[in-house]
């Protein structure tokens, strides 16, 4: 659940971060700003050479992790969505079985001609009964088969 919060709005965080960066590296702002900080220390050679490189580049890495960052969260957030879809389906195809079983039961019921009293002990028939509730008869009318 925190992660679905970290990246529900990926895409618009990950666009203005790009769009930051992508102004910080054209303008080269960044860069000569933090710059003769370095230059103002003793470190020389290679290390200084990797750390100039290593500035004047941090705004595109950034928008790398920015475009990153929108991509998991677009496929995060697709995940979420697609459980979400698969648990109100699985919903959906429960209650849709709980009612055509009820139809089952009701066209079931639909197919027979039912006694109004029952045959064997005279009780009026409950409604929706197809058997006798006092002494168990069955209240189908049985057709009778022509010869």
């Amino acid at each position: 659940m925190k992660l679905q919060k970290f990246f529900k709005y990926a895409f618009p965080i990950g666009v203005a971060g790009i769009a930051i960066n992508l102004l910080l590296f054209i303008t080269n702002w960044y860069y000569e700003l933090v710059v003769p900080l370095i230059e103002d220390t003793f470190i020389e050679g290679a290390l200084f050479h990797f750390l100039d490189n290593l500035i004047y580049y941090t705004p595109v890495i950034f928008m790398l992790l920015f475009v990153a960052y929108i991509i998991a969260g677009h496929i995060y957030m697709k995940k979420v969505h697609i459980t979400k879809e698969v648990q109100e389906t699985e919903k959906l195809v429960e209650k849709n079985e709980k009612i055509q079983k009820e139809l089952d039961e009701k066209a079931e019921f639909l197919k027979h001609k039912y006694y109004t009293n029952c045959p064997n002990c005279g009780s009026v028939r409950e409604e929706n009964a197809n058997v006798c509730s006092f002494c168990g008869a069955s209240l189908i009318i049985k057709e009778k088969k022509k010869q």
